[in-house]
């Protein structure tokens, strides 16, 4: 039956009808309306008419089961919470860092909402599989405990001592983002990025209860933006405050969520270019607060550290070797400059290929979690499938570009 249109005898005996499943009228509404989808586009998603997308939400007709797994999917709910008597309360609790949060709160796209949703379930997944033995068990509590109160400069170089990450010299800035993200792995954090959210909404975000606390980036920036990202948001474990953010360069507000964002800035400036490594360079070592950089210096500069010229002179401003007056004066530079080489992106040939950015979506830390309970004889290759969102027959090539 499917998207087929419900028939009236449909809507008054619906208990006729062994293929309709009875589920919570309130769930539905629930479930549509927190995955910020209009009753249009829901009922696209569904295959049935607003009308009748309508009538299941008011009870008047039971779902089909096909239905009721289309909407799963466009929700991004597992199919058991549309199950439920009555909807969870604080199923998708988030804590919004981002600036101006008080004015969109509660306002995040169907795409971002679905991305918070896969990192809860991957993380579901990892502690699953946790407890089936298929994996070694991580720690249940932090192993990294920063506070407000602490000194930016040593909160970054606790984040370097946990992580385990010892160069501040790379090749490549991909190399620096592969080693970090690595590094965090071997810590019992999962590390996912997506693709289908807009940078301009959020940079990344983290959940950071243990076991297995996540951090998303978003697979949207370039390399160095990530990497910066991904040090921010291991602060925001560190201070047991995962949410969305967006990393705003400067103070908003007085608020206790601008306090940590500004914190978190700082700490990843911190851990990723150590004040010594930095001051080390003799360019910046004679350099005075006054220095006139060029983006072009800068440029020179972040490339070893593997991050980007904005925020080398971010850190620069912080360690007195630059003025806000200066960073102020390139920002228009920085993103006229960020804007021509997305352009050049988006106009260049090719890409990386499904696998690739599956594997980065998913993250390769998460894919050998599966892949090894899969070994071990603990899941099925249904679930394996499943686990991964690929087919059977995919894995191989999955797993070859996880690395």
């Amino acid at each position: 039956m499917g998207g087929v249109a419900p028939s009236a005898g449909d809507a008054t005996r619906p208990e006729e009808n062994p293929e309709r499943i009875a589920v919570a009228k309130a769930v539905l509404i629930w479930a549509r309306k927190t995955a910020r989808l209009d009753e249009q586009t829901a009922s696209k998603r569904l295959g049935v008419s607003v009308e009748n997308l309508s009538r299941l939400e008011t009870g008047e007709v039971r779902p089909t089961l096909r239905q009721l797994r289309l909407a799963a999917t466009a929700y991004g709910r597992p199919l058991a919470v549309l199950l439920l008597p009555e909807p969870p309360e604080d199923f998708d609790a988030l804590r919004d860092f981002r600036a101006g949060h008080e004015a969109r709160k509660g306002e995040t796209s169907h795409a971002l909402t679905v991305e918070y949703r896969r990192a809860l379930m991957q993380r579901e997944v990892v502690l699953e599989l946790t407890d089936f033995g298929a994996v070694p068990s991580a720690p249940a509590t932090p192993t990294f405990v920063i506070g407000l109160d602490h000194p930016a400069e040593d909160a970054g170089r606790l984040v370097r001592a946990w992580v385990g990450v010892d160069r501040t010299a790379w090749e490549e800035p991909r190399d620096a983002l592969a080693g970090w993200i690595a590094a965090t792995e071997a810590q019992g954090v999962l590390v996912m990025q997506t693709h289908r959210v807009k940078p301009e909404e959020v940079r990344g975000f983290s959940v950071s209860e243990w076991p297995h606390p996540v951090v998303a980036l978003n697979g949207s920036e370039f390399t160095r933006g990530r990497l910066f990202t991904l040090a921010h948001e291991l602060a925001h474990l560190g201070l047991n405050a995962g949410g969305l953010c967006d990393l705003h360069e400067e103070r908003r507000s007085d608020d206790l969520e601008d306090q940590i964002e500004m914190y978190c800035n700082a700490v990843a400036a911190a851990a990723l270019m150590p004040r010594d490594a930095v001051l080390g360079v003799p360019a910046v070592a004679h350099a005075t607060a006054g220095h006139a950089w060029s983006t072009d210096d800068l440029n020179s500069l972040a490339r070893p550290f593997g991050i980007s010229a904005e925020s080398l002179l971010l850190r620069l401003v912080g360690l007195g070797k630059a003025t806000w007056d200066l960073y102020r004066s390139l920002k228009p530079e920085f993103q006229r400059l960020y804007g021509e080489a997305k352009d050049r992106q988006r106009q260049s040939e090719g890409g990386p290929s499904y696998y690739v950015v599956k594997a980065r979506d998913l993250g390769p830390g998460y894919i050998r979690t599966v892949l090894d309970a899969y070994r071990g004889r603990t899941i099925t290759s249904f679930d394996v499938a499943d686990y991964l969102d690929v087919r059977y027959d995919q894995i191989p090539r999955l797993e070859a570009a996880a690395g």
